[in-house]
């Protein structure tokens, strides 16, 4: 299973005149989610790709939102809430 990081920064016009529930739903619609920090989430996906997660998600973002989407490997470090470090301990 691959796992994606999926950092975004919503234009903060958008967030008054915009629904992001699509957004979110979809984000939560892969094979497992962990929403890290507000904007930052990691997704896993037996079969797709970056460029997949990416398709997939930017239909539901706006003119002057962001999204990166990265795929996690073996080499990574951070300080995380316990939660989020028992997930990715689980799931990747």
């Amino acid at each position: 299973m691959s796992a994606f990081l999926v950092a975004y920064q919503l234009d903060d016009d958008n967030l008054e005149n915009q629904n992001y529930d699509d957004f979110i739903e979809a984000l939560q619609d892969y094979d497992g989610y962990c929403q890290v920090f507000d904007n930052l989430w990691i997704v896993c996906s037996e079969e797709f790709s970056a460029d997949d997660v990416h398709e997939d998600l930017v239909q539901h973002l706006y003119e002057g939102d962001f999204i990166l989407i990265t795929e996690m490997g073996d080499d990574y470090r951070g300080f995380l809430p316990e939660s989020v470090v028992d997930w990715i301990n689980e799931n990747i």
